[in-house]
Parts: structure tokens; sequence; C-alpha cells
């Protein structure tokens, strides 16, 4: 979660305000950087972001600033797929597959994607409508019941791609268009919290949906 308001800073941002390389800083500076500066998403594994006022204080000497709350749950809240997914009870790859449908509105890429407490609470209160698309815009069509025309190991052939997938293939369009670096499996990786393994099948996968795209 990244806390309503606030900015953050990655391991990488910390190292170059105090001027070391990331691994030293990981080696010598992170254990006591973190006994006073929150770190955001404890909870998130591979990528640690810190608040970003406590990591400026700290970096320029300067007294630390009261961190944010985390067990306070602001509407502008931005949640990762497997803390929205938590509120809605069902897989963060369902929530990815709402999100890409427009079923669950307001996502954002930062870092990695997210969504506003204040969305997935509406997708709550709103009920189940996927069965009734002209309401939202989006879901599963009416004549298409769950579980219809479902594949092999649960699969629906006619679900929305990854939206991981999507998000990637837009961006090595961009990089192209732009003549600037395309993103590495390692930088997809960490931006959705996975393994070096599965951000290369997705990069792989946007490459081929780049390819094959009118």
């Amino acid at each position: 979660m990244i806390p309503q308001g606030r900015e953050v800073r990655t391991e990488q941002e910390v190292a170059d305000a105090l001027g070391i390389p990331l691994h030293t800083w990981r080696r010598r500076e992170r254990e006591a950087f973190e006994a006073r500066v929150t770190r955001v998403n404890p909870d998130e594994g591979r990528v640690r972001l810190y608040d970003a006022a406590q990591a400026d204080a700290y970096a320029s000497g300067r007294p630390i600033p009261t961190g944010p709350d985390l067990n306070a749950a602001h509407p502008d809240d931005l949640l990762t797929d497997k803390e929205a997914a938590a509120l809605l009870d069902v897989e963060p790859s369902t929530v990815r597959s709402y999100g890409a449908s427009g079923y669950l509105p307001g996502g954002v890429d930062h870092h990695g994607r997210r969504w506003p407490r204040r969305s997935v609470i509406a997708r709550i209160e709103q009920g189940d409508q996927r069965e009734h698309p002209e309401q939202t815009g989006a879901g599963r069509p009416a004549t298409s019941p769950a579980g219809a025309n479902r594949g092999r190991a649960g699969r629906d052939p006619d679900a929305a791609p990854d939206p991981r997938v999507i998000e990637t293939a837009e961006e090595l369009a961009r990089a192209a268009a732009e003549d600037t670096k395309p993103p590495t499996s390692a930088q997809v990786a960490a931006r959705y919290d996975v393994s070096r393994t599965t951000g290369a099948a997705i990069l792989r996968a946007a490459r081929e949906r780049l390819a094959t795209a009118p």
C-alpha cells in the first residue's frame, strides 16, 4: 500500500541521496535506516518503498518527521492487486482482469499497478454486476454466464489478456517511438512484484502482442 498523500522513495533513490552504491547501502545502512524510516509496503516482498518525507530528512540529517499510520485506511490509499483482492475476496489475477476490463476502474501504474481504496470499496458496495455490463460498461456479457466457454485449467478463451502484458506492451511501444531503452525482465519483475522468470514471461508475451498488433 502507498498511503494517501504520501510520496515514496525506492531503495535506489535512498542510496543515491546518500551518495553510495545500492549494494553498499543494503549491507551497511539499511538496517539503521529502517529503524527510523517507515517502510510503507512491508507486505509487498521484493520492492521496498519508504516514506519520502522521512527518507529525505534522514539523508539530509534533519529531524525525522512523523510517518504515516499504516493501520489507518483512507479512501485514497493506493492498493496492490493482492490488497485489493483481499478486500474483494478474489485472487490477485482476478483483480488484474477486473482492471483490464474496466470492471474495477481507477488503476494507476505507480511502482506496480495499484487501485485507489475508494474504487475497491465502490466495487464492493455495488455488488456483483459482471452479468450486467450495460450497468458498468465492462465485465462478462449477460449471454456468457460464469463458467461458460471455459477451456483447459478453467481459463476463459474470451477473457481479457493479462493487463500486465498490455501495460508492458504499451511501454515497449513508447520506448520504440521515443527511442529510449525498453524495460528489462528484471524491471518488469520488480514492477509487478513477481519472480524474474515470470517477469521474463510477461515481457516475452508483451513483445509477441506488439509484434502481432495491427
